[in-house]
């Protein structure tokens, strides 16, 4: 199996000395030729082009910036991409990733696109997650070599938009989080809790988000929403006891009202005995 790397920053960089200590033929390329060249110790082969990349292997993976980028490099290609894979571990939105598939399939080469969810030190690792979406067939021929970069990954189909759409989700969950600390954080200041105290107290409240997560796992693939031991319309009197501190703190407010405001909207339409989770319904037929 003749394998590339386009792209050699930390992830890049990562992705290729995971594959080369795993024992695969490993051709490399980046713009700037020194980060090539560090790769030689490991046995990386150094290519001087994109071309010289591609033309010597069957399984090409891209780690540049996103996937216009990526677009941009397969269109200045002069090497032909006949029964080759593309996989392009770039991001970018839904738009982006269809013209790049678009662009492939043009060009008669298969693809496969990935999401890391990971940091460099975490590539190889055997919880490290890499979804990917491919054309019909590519995860068979090509799936053992991402569960090398990391073993729990996993192939979500063949629609290219997926995965873009699976980043933006997940990433809002993090964020998500992240920011509910960060509004957390200043009501407290306004209240004079230190912030030792605050981060102390967070361990606890994330046990609680893995009884979310155990929430939604069990009703929202089913869409049963019934039976809720803590009812959305408990989670709203609960958010509006929260939104008036905020207030009378002159805290920063708007997350806490959106949740607020789209909790209200879900209970006055007859969904207050329902689960929390009911609001993925709520808000999908509300659009």
């Amino acid at each position: 199996m003749r394998l590339a790397v386009l792209g050699l920053g930390n992830m890049g960089s990562a992705l290729a000395h995971c594959l080369l200590k795993a024992g695969y033929n490993v051709n490399v390329w980046n713009r700037t030729q020194s980060k090539a060249e560090a790769l030689v110790d490991a046995g990386a082969q150094v290519s001087a082009s994109p071309d010289e990349a591609i033309a010597a292997s069957d399984f090409a993976i891209v780690c540049i910036k996103g996937h216009e980028d990526t677009v941009k490099l397969v269109s200045g290609l002069s090497v032909s991409l006949a029964g080759k894979t593309i996989c392009d571990m770039s991001t970018g939105d839904t738009s982006d990733a269809d013209a790049l598939v678009s662009l492939l399939g043009e060009r008669r080469a298969d693809y496969m696109l990935g999401m890391i969810n990971a940091y460099p030190s975490g590539i190889g690792g055997k919880d490290t997650t890499i979804l990917t979406v491919g054309s019909s067939g590519t995860w068979d021929r090509y799936g053992d070599i991402i569960q090398v970069l990391g073993g729990n990954s996993a192939n979500v189909g063949e629609t290219p938009s997926a995965l873009a759409a699976l980043f933006a989700g997940l990433f809002t969950v993090r964020q998500g989080f992240m920011f509910g600390m960060i509004y957390g954080a200043l009501v407290c200041q306004k209240a004079g809790i230190p912030m030792q105290i605050f981060s102390d107290q967070l361990p606890a409240t994330i046990k609680l988000v893995g009884d979310y997560h155990n929430l939604f796992a069990r009703t929202v693939p089913s869409e049963d929403y019934d039976n809720a031991e803590a009812s959305l319309k408990v989670y709203a009197m609960a958010q509006e006891d929260a939104l008036k501190t905020f207030a009378t703190l002159d805290a920063p407010s708007d997350f806490m009202q959106l949740m607020y405001d789209r909790t209200k909207a879900a209970w006055h339409d007859g969904h207050g005995d329902r689960q929390l989770t009911a609001l993925v319904q709520h808000m999908a037929r509300g659009l």
